[in-house]
């Protein structure tokens, strides 16, 4: 992925921004959203289109779906560790079944165990800890917790686009 300089500045700003100026409640509402319209776009595509290749496009629905719950699933986990503890464990993404429902069910668990973990923190501890975003540097736990937001919206936006390329 390309991004500009400024884009990614003016982004990193936001997240910087707002997760310091918003309460966790309104943090996990805005990453709700987001999950929410992922979700959408991810079921307006018919299940048996799932695995289709739209014409240029190296993923299909499936390979953009998988990528995105399994990157927010770590995302998630690394984030409940730093609010909880002050550290971000080491790892990579899981590997996840190629299955919408379940994907979108593994989803939805992954949100539930950030969310009541993230409630129970202290929203202003381990503001120090951060660890390297690839397109916006360093990001403390609450930054990286409205990433989740936009890592979504992004994802659900390539999926109306295929679903569109699809003609589904």
């Amino acid at each position: 992925m390309t991004m500009p300089e400024a884009e990614r500045e003016r982004i990193r700003q936001y997240l910087v921004e707002q997760a310091g100026s918003k309460s966790i409640e309104e943090l996990i509402a805005r990453v709700e959203d987001g999950m929410q319209q992922l979700a959408a776009a991810a079921r307006s595509i018919p299940a048996e289109r799932f695995e289709e290749h739209p014409a240029g496009d190296e993923w299909c629905p499936m390979d953009c779906l998988a990528h995105v719950v399994s990157w927010n699933a770590w995302t998630a986990t690394a984030v409940l560790h730093a609010a909880l503890t002050g550290e971000v464990p080491a790892g990579e993404p899981p590997e996840l079944a190629r299955d919408r429902d379940a994907l979108l069910k593994e989803q939805e668990r992954s949100n539930a165990s950030l969310y009541e973990h993230v409630r129970a923190a202290d929203p202003g501890a381990f503001l120090d800890v951060r660890w390297e975003h690839p397109f916006f540097g360093m990001l403390n736990w609450r930054e990286w917790l409205l990433f989740l937001r936009l890592h979504a919206l992004d994802h659900a936006r390539q999926l109306a686009g295929m679903r569109e390329a699809l003609g589904a």
